[in-house]
């Protein structure tokens, strides 16, 4: 009975650590502008997506010449495309997976020293180990959102093309 009640001390304890770990990789990347600059990096991903299905709506429209009743099928299968491409994670995903890459480089108290002042031979080391992180947190996210986009296209084309067809409106 003790070894269990040990063994549920330290599972917890573990998880705090962890926790702890976590905010305060959060803080850092917060005195860093790293947050902000992430959440402007989701919403550039979001205005290219918007942009590329207004442009191959465009592109289809230029070869139609459909009744306002199929234009407003085209412009909500376009805003169907544009939310299928949007990336489900945020900001706490964001913290959370930066935590894994960037947070393996430093024990506890070098969290706590990069919190509490950010300069110093530390914060050359912090410097090399955001770049290396940033690598892997891109390729985290690249990879993650193949199958979105690959599967939002691939309805976008199937969407139109079915309006296409019942529209009937080829020039």
């Amino acid at each position: 009975m003790k070894q269990i009640v040990a063994l549920i001390a330290l599972l917890v304890s573990a998880t705090a650590v962890a926790q702890d770990r976590e905010e305060t990789i959060e803080l850092i990347m917060e005195a860093q502008g790293l947050i902000e600059t992430f959440e402007q990096q989701l919403e550039l991903g979001r205005q290219q997506s918007r942009e590329q299905g207004r442009a191959v709506l465009d592109q289809l429209m230029s070869n139609l010449n459909p009744t306002p009743e199929f234009t407003e099928k085209f412009e909500k299968t376009v805003q169907s495309f544009m939310s299928e491409m949007e990336t489900p994670w945020g900001a706490s995903e964001i913290v959370e997976v930066w935590a894994k890459y960037y947070g393996q480089h430093f024990t506890d108290e070098e969290l706590s020293q990069l919190l509490a002042y950010y300069r110093s031979p530390l914060a050359q080391k912090e410097v090399v180990a955001s770049r290396q992180a940033l690598v892997s947190y891109s390729n985290h996210f690249s990879e993650a959102g193949k199958p979105i986009a690959e599967k939002a296209v691939a309805n976008f084309i199937a969407n139109l093309k079915l309006i296409a067809k019942e529209c009937n409106c080829r020039r």
